[in-house]
């Protein structure tokens, strides 16, 4: 009975999702002022583009839908703007036209945006990969392509053939005028962020489940992101190599990297938390997969990673050498253009353990040599100009110095301990109490009384900023174990927000995540938008109270006839959060709902029947 009763509900959503809401179809040009709002849903067919000197708006709470058999899209072009805001209690999704259940990666082809901000190709400017008409790049660094906030991007992001795809979201020559805040992308066929060029920055960045690399950069690409997850899906990978963060620099039709680095990819990202698939080190199940390394750089990229976990990778930092045309990766090192500064790495292959560093932890190619699959050897022993790895001297003995920092732990759940992090439906990202990003364990000097401070370990208060002045007895002293560093020209401008901790999260309570994230997007109903409800057949009334409410509701629900009944509490997103009843009722019945553990926030009663569906809002108040 249970399983007629689930198809009866598939069916029913097929049967009467044209009652839901207005499905408004979109292909083509879209070339003057358009908003879109949350009334509506919207089914993109094909490249749909905002054409130069028009603005989309795009209402919170709005639903877009890609069409998979046409590979919808949507692109920015240069001079157009995109304004996306959606909020915590109302995010913008963008996800699959296809039914809950069935949506996978690579269901659509994403959204693009495309500005006028420097890119290093030789004729400054370039077409977009994977088919679109659109040009990007340009010679105004500020370029403003609108703002996108709070927003998800689901199952879209196409990889037509190698080195011509098309990416969750790519942004593509966007200037630093432009906002990104506050998004996630989900189960993405390519890329989850893929920046080619330009100079935008980025905040609050999520990538999940994507089958290649989650944040991939390009072209000389100079801005910067603070606070960024990725965490990747152990059952995919690319042919190419999946990593979390993947930095290239000069390729065929850029300028010369050997005589020109001024143009190198050269952006900062600090404050990562990075999630591999190897949730036990010791085994060997992913030595032969695809899943290839928590950060790759390479061909003349000067990327900088600051304060960043990276764990759970059959390699740590692999950074590659490039041949003498795509210019030097390690000189960047030497130079100072790249830094490798306050970071973790743990949980690596332990497999085997080469001299010099503890598993895989940094391994270093040249020309992309083992890219694809790192072995025990922690460098080729080949030399390209006047950098030579073996004894590991330079760029290795750089990363391994303890004044840059960085922190190898063997294991990464007894060390680091974050407290759910491999969960791929409801991860936690935040640390323990006893992490080292919040915790120190070092014993305090002898001449420090025992007793003078909590355990006679260092004194680190989570909601006191950053001191490392060990004077007059440690009086001001405050620090984890692992010590953020926000000192570095890379990171100690005003756009990065100086943490106390390493990572994408510290103290308990501030979750940036909170509401408007969803890890399970494929069993998520969407069939519904923020203002209209599904019209009701064999449910008489359905309604809440109190609404608002704070510690209890219920739920009164008046039936034509005795039927089956499912009633759920939903959030704003479409994600279940609670089982309120399941089984057969008939008349008149009320039902309690528990909301002690319910966050402030708006929210829907869901009920469902064979033949009906209704959703009544409800707002929980603390």
């Amino acid at each position: 009975m249970k399983k007629l009763f689930f198809l009866a509900i598939l069916l029913l959503t097929v049967a009467v999702r044209t009652y839901a809401y207005q499905t408004v179809t979109v292909q083509g040009e879209i070339t003057s002022n358009t908003t879109w709002t949350n009334d509506k849903q919207y089914l993109l067919k094909g490249y749909v583009y905002v054409t130069a000197g028009a603005t989309l708006t795009i209402e919170a709470g709005t639903f877009i839908r890609g069409d998979k058999a046409t590979k919808g899209a949507l692109i920015i072009e240069r001079g157009a703007k995109i304004i996306a805001n959606g909020t915590a209690d109302k995010p913008i999704v963008f996800t699959s036209n296809e039914e809950q259940g069935s949506r996978t990666y690579g269901d659509w082809g994403g959204v693009i945006i495309c500005g006028k901000a420097p890119v290093n190709w030789s004729a400054n400017e370039a077409q977009v990969e994977g088919g679109p008409r659109s040009f990007y790049g340009g010679s105004d660094p500020a370029d403003n392509s609108g703002s996108m906030s709070y927003v998800r991007i689901e199952f879209g992001g196409i990889a037509f053939s190698p080195n011509n795809e098309v990416n969750s979201l790519t942004l593509c020559g966007v200037g630093s005028g432009t906002q990104i805040d506050h998004i996630q992308v989900t189960s993405g066929g390519d890329d989850g962020f893929e920046f080619f060029g330009g100079t935008v920055n980025a905040k609050y960045l999520i990538s999940v489940g994507h089958v290649d690399d989650d944040f991939d950069s390009d072209n000389g690409w100079s801005g910067k992101v603070q606070f960024f997850v990725a965490q990747k899906d152990p059952n995919v990978a690319d042919i190419s190599g999946s990593k979390a963060i993947e930095s290239d620099s000069y390729l065929a039709g850029t300028v010369d990297g050997k005589t020109d680095n001024s143009k190198a990819t050269k952006a900062v990202m600090s404050n990562g938390t990075l999630i591999g698939p190897v949730v036990t080190p010791t085994s060997t199940a992913f030595d032969v997969t695809q899943q290839t390394a928590g950060v790759h750089i390479r061909r003349g990229s000067a990327l900088s990673v600051m304060n960043t976990v990276i764990a759970g990778f059959a390699a740590g930092l692999l950074l590659d050498e490039s041949s003498s045309s795509f210019g030097s990766t390690t000189a960047n090192i030497g130079s100072g253009l790249m830094e490798f500064k306050s970071n973790i790495i743990a949980g690596t292959s332990t497999i085997c353990t080469p001299p010099g560093a503890p598993n895989r932890n940094v391994v270093f190619v040249i020309n992309g040599a083992r890219s694809l699959t790192p072995t025990c050897t922690n460098a080729d022993s080949a030399t390209t100009g006047n950098t030579n790895f073996s004894p590991y001297t330079g760029p290795f003995s750089y990363i391994q110095d303890p004044a840059s920092g960085n922190f190898q732990y063997a294991a990464f759940t007894s060390t680091v301990q974050l407290q759910d992090p491999f969960d791929q439906t409801n991860p936690n990202f935040f640390p323990k109490s006893a992490s080292p990003i919040v915790y120190n364990s070092r014993a305090l000097p002898g001449y420090i009384p025992a007793g003078t401070f909590p355990g006679n370990v260092y004194p680190f208060d989570c909601s006191k900023a950053i001191n490392t002045d060990t004077s007059n007895r440690f009086t001001s002293y405050n620090a984890p174990t692992v010590v953020p560093n926000f000192t570095s020209t890379k990171t100690s401008d005003a756009f990065f927000t100086k943490t106390n901790y390493v990572g994408a999260f510290g103290c308990a309570g501030d979750n940036w995540m909170s509401k408007w994230t969803n890890f399970d997007p494929n069993n998520t109903f969407y069939d519904y938008t923020v203002s209209v409800e599904k019209v009701e057949t064999s449910i008489q009334t359905a309604t809440v109270y109190p609404n608002p409410a704070t510690t209890n509701a219920y739920v009164n629900i008046a039936l034509k006839e005795n039927t089956d009944v499912q009633i759920s509490l939903v959030d704003m997103t479409g994600r279940k959060v609670q089982d309120i009843f399941s089984g057969k009722a008939n008349g008149t019945q009320t039902y309690a709902v528990n909301l002690m553990s319910v966050t402030a926030g708006m929210y829907f009663i869901n009920v469902v029947t064979p033949d009906a569906q209704k959703n009544i809002k409800l707002s929980v108040v603390k």
